[in-house]
């Protein structure tokens, strides 16, 4: 019997594939546990996250509801619009401020059919009367604005109710202070007027009576200008000014004023005489008449007033300081308030007139205590045509002008 001799190798062959066989099954039964224990750890993080996005959405829409509600209530009128400027969302109190209006128009149509007149800042006025405050701004995330809109007629009518009242007091305030401040110059006003009736008057008691009653009108004539003036405040028709040229009136206007009291005024021009600010002559040399005469009011006999003209800068400064007393500390704090006076017959309006000249100019007036000892006043001004690059003027000895 003849025997086969490939069947060792077969029989070989036949184990080492039931080998790989068994190495391959092991394999895979090991690739299919991780596969599911793989499987089953996405399905468990799947289900986080779907309960997570149901938990996240339903904040949202819990947040989505309250915003809803919030617009509902709120006080004011919110309109959101698309990139096209189409109107997107609309609360109540914008429906209501303006009837008609609906998702899906143009805004800049809707503002053509509500709005009248020209607007003032970011107030409107409604064809229906109402006084509005307009706000856009821009969405974070996506293109179109929000715009808020306040109802504030009731608050502007308010303001305006108050500020008349505010008025109205500082108009009783006037006419009181006015009214004692005049009562007793008219008084003997009234008797030098009666004494001139008196036929046994000589020529020189007629002409000292009429001379009395005229110093005394006098002075109620200025009482009444200084309350006018400071009435007026700084509403002045603008003009260019050259200071120069006004503080020269404003020294040929003083000159006999100084001169009766031995006083005299110091003019230190540093300037060429070319600066020039915008406002109103006549109000500034009021202003700086004022502030002279406050000198011979608080400076007596011999006082010496300097007046300082200089550039600064882009500003113009201008200031004003005495030899005299100068000025108590405990009421440096009350100079410029109205009706404020340590005189007896004055009106407590002369340098409140001043600050009130100044600031009606965009200046700024604050007080300084001078080498010299006495009060100090200085001014600032916005200079017309002036460049910031300038350097101050240097001081020349020449433009010295002075009254004796």
């Amino acid at each position: 019997m003849q025997t086969d001799s490939s069947s060792p190798n077969q029989q070989q062959q036949l184990e080492d594939a039931f080998q790989v066989f068994n190495q391959v099954s092991e394999q895979l039964v090991d690739s299919y546990h991780q596969l599911q224990t793989r499987v089953a750890k996405l399905n468990h993080e799947l289900t986080a996250a779907r309960s997570e996005r149901m938990r996240q959405l339903a904040e949202k829409e819990i947040l989505a509801n309250r915003l809803s509600k919030l617009l509902d209530t709120l006080p004011a009128g919110v309109i959101v619009i698309d990139a096209e400027q189409r109107l997107q969302q609309i609360n109540p109190v914008a429906e209501s401020l303006m009837p008609g209006i609906a998702i899906g128009q143009l805004w800049p149509e809707v503002t053509k059919f509500h709005f009248s007149g020209k607007p003032q800042g970011e107030e409107h006025r409604l064809r229906s009367g109402t006084l509005i405050n307009l706000t856009q701004k821009a969405l974070d995330r996506e293109a179109g604005q929000i715009i808020l809109i306040l109802d504030i007629t009731e608050k502007r009518e308010m303001q305006e109710r108050l500020d008349r009242q505010q008025r109205l007091t500082a108009m009783g305030e006037m006419a009181a202070q006015l009214a004692h401040q005049i009562r007793t110059p008219l008084s003997s006003a009234l008797l030098y007027t009666a004494n001139l009736a008196r036929q046994d008057l000589s020529a020189g008691q007629r002409e000292k009576f009429s001379e009395r009653c005229r110093t005394r009108l006098h002075h109620m004539e200025r009482q009444i200008n200084d309350m006018l003036a400071f009435a007026r405040g700084g509403q002045y028709e603008p003009e260019t000014i050259w200071l120069t040229q006004v503080l020269d009136e404003m020294v040929q206007t003083l000159e006999p004023l100084f001169k009766h009291q031995n006083a005299s005024i110091i003019l230190d021009d540093q300037t060429s005489g070319d600066l020039a600010i915008s406002g109103n002559a006549d109000a500034l040399l009021g202003a700086f008449n004022n502030l002279a005469n406050n000198t011979l009011d608080h400076g007596g006999e011999g006082v010496c007033l300097f007046v300082s003209l200089q550039q600064a800068d882009d500003r113009i400064e201008l200031s004003f300081y005495d030899d005299g007393p100068g000025i108590d500390a405990e009421i440096i704090s009350q100079v410029f308030d109205p009706f404020f006076t340590t005189r007896g017959d004055g009106t407590g309006l002369g340098l409140a007139i001043v600050q009130s000249v100044v600031l009606g100019h965009q200046g700024h007036i604050s007080l300084f205590r001078p080498a010299t000892g006495g009060a100090g006043f200085r001014m600032a001004f916005p200079g017309l045509g002036l460049e910031s690059t300038h350097t101050q003027t240097q001081l020349d000895t020449q433009s010295m002008r002075g009254v004796a």
